[in-house]
């Protein structure tokens, strides 16, 4: 791999739409700003640079360029990396000329790609006809299916196994794609006689199928297990389509199934996105709160749909979305409202009436509230959803809830802090004994962060090659105590050239001294255009190595420890410090 396929691949991509892609970015001056996606934050401290093409979080330290960006939030090395984005910015990496050779390590994603591709060639063969009408009774031809890249896994007992076996494809990695079952027959097909439904990451990765049987008496549906690539409770069907929509219209369409997403997508609610499972996650939460602040849930309109939509509607609120559910005609979903025109015109109305998380769990529970028996249950699932949610959440609604439950306001918000106070002492010394280690692990992570001023030190060596040969490493050396900062100022004056550095470390998925220059290059950003970043750098640098060894000779001198040379040292340093401030 050349440092040029690198280059390409930064040059036609811009940091700023790759990383728009996970968080949502604001413009604040010359510079983008957001919530850090790697820790909690309240007050956006991420900032990515387009001009430097770098990120770097003022809050964690987290930072480095558009490839450090992908390494850290998908979990990949360095070579997985470069594949994603050069697939992203159409740049041809070197690879060997079999799509499975044995030659370095095969992607489990290759594999994916290549049990779609015979899914979706099955669809279209004479095999097919059987999908094909079944799809085509749900209002969808064949190119609405290859849009949204549908396949068909046919009915016989190994036909994919058979495929990639032959492509020779090891029992373990089928395995852990989640493609075949290992049985005490032999091994089999996961996925038989069924649609198939592709499920892709954010950034479009195939990570798992779904598949719907349309003859037979087994499950309506069956999934990919869970595995080494596929987290129900991560992703969400259909969202690495519809991010752009979202964005652009600010808000979100959750609903529950393919077709339901499908539908929704060819009617013009592009912005619409599917849960895998009825219960919602935090995960899937803060994934769509990359996106947008707005979610309408739109759920099966059957009892156990508007439950559902209840219980994910205070995860997503308590994460900080604001959430309307949809109401549908009894007895329809999405998917069979919107085959027809008029279904839309409906459907068009439900989403201007929806309510609000509150008022949607009222007139869930109103019925209940007026029946003598089961008023006290309704009653104390009211309050204890409500006490999920911040007082700012419930204040519009206090006079309405408070009506109901027959009680005055004040009232209302005394029994919510009670039920709220009732839950924090309940918490066990298993949960603080976590919390705590959790809270070190944090603080141990944050003193690791490196001192901007030692960054940027770095950072204008690092971009400056007239500076470079100018300054003198002993003197440089002595302003940084960071490890990792030494071991860059090492390299960089080593003489290798930042680009021949830069291939090392990415070789090596080294992402610390590219953090470091991001890092570097955001502190210097404070400075005004006409201001010299090195003199003022090294300056403070100096003072504040001064200061502390200032510091330490007069902790001697009060211990009556210090020597001669010390106190030299001290009158020395306290003339210089006298005569700049």
């Amino acid at each position: 791999m050349g440092d040029d396929v690198v280059r390409q691949i930064k040059d036609r991509l811009d940091i700023a739409d790759v990383v728009g892609d996970y968080v949502r970015l604001h413009k604040t001056g010359k510079n983008l700003k957001g919530l850090c996606p790697f820790h909690q934050e309240k007050t956006p401290s991420f900032i990515v640079s387009p001009d430097r093409q770098t990120f770097h979080c003022f809050g964690c330290g987290e930072g480095g360029d558009v490839f450090s960006f992908i390494m850290k939030i998908e979990g990949l090395n360095f070579r997985e990396a470069l594949e994603l984005l050069a697939q992203r910015a159409g740049v041809e990496v070197e690879t060997s000329p079999s799509h499975f050779s044995t030659k370095g390590k095969r992607s489990l994603y290759d594999i994916m790609e290549t049990s779609l591709f015979f899914y979706r060639s099955s669809l279209k063969n004479q095999g097919g006809r059987l999908a094909q009408q079944y799809l085509n009774s749900r209002g969808m031809n064949i190119e609405s299916a290859s849009l949204f890249e549908i396949g068909w896994a046919p009915p016989t007992w190994d036909s994919l196994w058979r495929l990639l076996f032959k492509e020779k494809v090891s029992l373990k990695e089928a395995l852990d794609c989640g493609l075949v079952i290992e049985g005490t027959k032999g091994i089999y097909d996961r996925f038989r006689g069924r649609v198939i439904f592709p499920i892709r990451d954010v950034s479009g990765r195939l990570l798992a199928f779904g598949g719907r049987i349309i003859d037979g008496d087994s499950a309506k549906y069956i999934n990919s297990p869970e595995g080494v690539l596929y987290s129900k409770r991560k992703n969400l069907y259909l969202l690495h389509m519809a991010k752009q929509e979202i964005r652009e219209k600010n808000r979100v369409i959750l609903v529950e199934g393919y077709m339901d997403a499908i539908r929704l997508h060819m009617t013009g609610y592009k912005e619409a996105v599917a849960s895998l499972g009825t219960s919602l996650t935090e995960d899937q939460a803060r994934l769509l709160k990359r996106f947008t602040n707005n979610c309408f849930i739109c759920y099966d309109s059957d009892t156990a749909g508007q439950e559902a939509a209840v219980r994910g509607m205070y995860v997503l609120q308590q994460c900080g979305l604001d959430v309307r559910v949809v109401e549908l005609l009894s007895g329809k979903d999405p998917d069979d409202l919107l085959s027809n025109e008029e279904g839309r015109e409906l459907f068009r109305k439900a989403m201007e009436r929806a309510l609000p998380l509150v008022l949607f769990h009222l007139s869930l529970r109103q019925r209940q509230l007026e029946n003598p028996d089961t008023r006290r249950a309704a009653a104390e699932d009211l309050l204890q959803g409500l006490s999920q949610l911040s007082p700012i959440d419930i204040a519009p609604f206090l006079s309405s809830v408070s009506a109901a439950l027959g009680i005055l306001p004040y009232e209302l918000q005394e029994q919510l802090e009670s039920i709220r106070s009732a839950k924090k002492s309940q918490k066990t010394i298993s949960s603080e004994q976590s919390y705590k280690t959790m809270n070190n692990n944090e603080n141990s992570s944050r003193n690791s962060v490196v001192d901007p001023l030692e960054a940027a030190l770095v950072y204008c060596l690092w971009n400056d090659i007239a500076r470079r040969r100018v300054a003198r490493p002993e003197e440089v050396f002595c302003l940084v105590e960071n490890e990792d900062v030494k071991n860059m100022l090492a390299a960089i004056f080593s003489g290798h050239s930042p680009e021949s550095l830069e291939e090392h470390w990415r070789t090596l998925n080294e992402t610390t001294p590219f953090a470091i220059l991001a890092g570097g290059g955001a502190f210097c950003d404070s400075f005004s255009e006409d201001q010299d970043c090195w003199d003022a750098i090294s300056l403070a640098l100096e003072r504040r190595r001064e200061e502390e060894v200032f510091k330490k000779i007069h902790e001697r001198m009060l211990r009556g420890e210090a020597s001669k040379e010390d106190l030299e040292e001290y009158s020395k340093i306290a003339k210089k410090l006298k005569s700049r401030s």
